[in-house]
């Protein structure tokens, strides 16, 4: 029951015999690579891998996408049909909806849904974007407002408050969307569209 492979002592780390090493030994850094060597030397490498080439410019020429999708095959005992969303592949694609703006994180005093003087200057900022927002016509622009807080109760009464402010810097309350979360502390405001 006593010895075996997990008795036996520990081989010594790797160089623990050799001395410390000088750090002023060590060479300087090599000089950059000029950014045409660097070409070049990428070239070497594509030329050295074995079954890639590089395809000349001929090769490319007067090759186009297709304007539609392949018909789909004839299986037997498998009936498929075309996807009335398909679209040639040389139709531009819908623009996209804005971002949304990157939430601005606000404190509270701890414990309480007092909120600083100094965070309602991020929560007038927040509500001239919106102002913005709407005067670009990029969509619906609302307020995000999340409290958190260790209970439930704490958490909204937060994001109440951010909601009050927010109503105070000129935002309707119809555009403010109210969360709370029972976990961490402090609150965030944020544009979404």
């Amino acid at each position: 029951m006593e010895g075996g492979a997990i008795a036996q002592n520990r081989q010594p780390p790797p160089g623990a015999d050799q001395p410390y090493p000088n750090l002023a030994d060590v060479p300087p850094a090599p000089a950059p690579t000029p950014p045409g060597e660097q070409a070049a030397i990428a070239n070497r490498a594509r030329a050295s891998t074995p079954g890639v080439s590089p395809p000349s410019p001929g090769a490319l020429a007067g090759l186009e996408l297709p304007a539609a999708p392949p018909p789909l095959p004839k299986i037997p005992g498998l009936r498929l049909t075309q996807s009335p969303a398909a679209t040639p592949l040389a139709a531009p694609a819908p623009a996209a909806p804005p971002p949304n703006g990157p939430p601005v994180a606000l404190a509270f005093a701890p414990g309480s849904a007092i909120l600083p003087a100094a965070d309602l200057a991020p929560i007038g900022a927040i509500a001239a974007e919106r102002v913005k927002a709407i005067a670009a016509e990029r969509g619906n622009a609302n307020i995000l407002a999340g409290g958190f807080g260790e209970s439930f109760a704490l958490a909204l009464a937060r994001a109440q408050r951010l909601g009050e402010a927010l109503t105070a810097a000129g935002v309707p309350a119809s555009a403010i969307k109210l969360v709370a979360q029972p976990s961490g502390s402090g609150g965030f405001v944020q544009l979404v569209y």
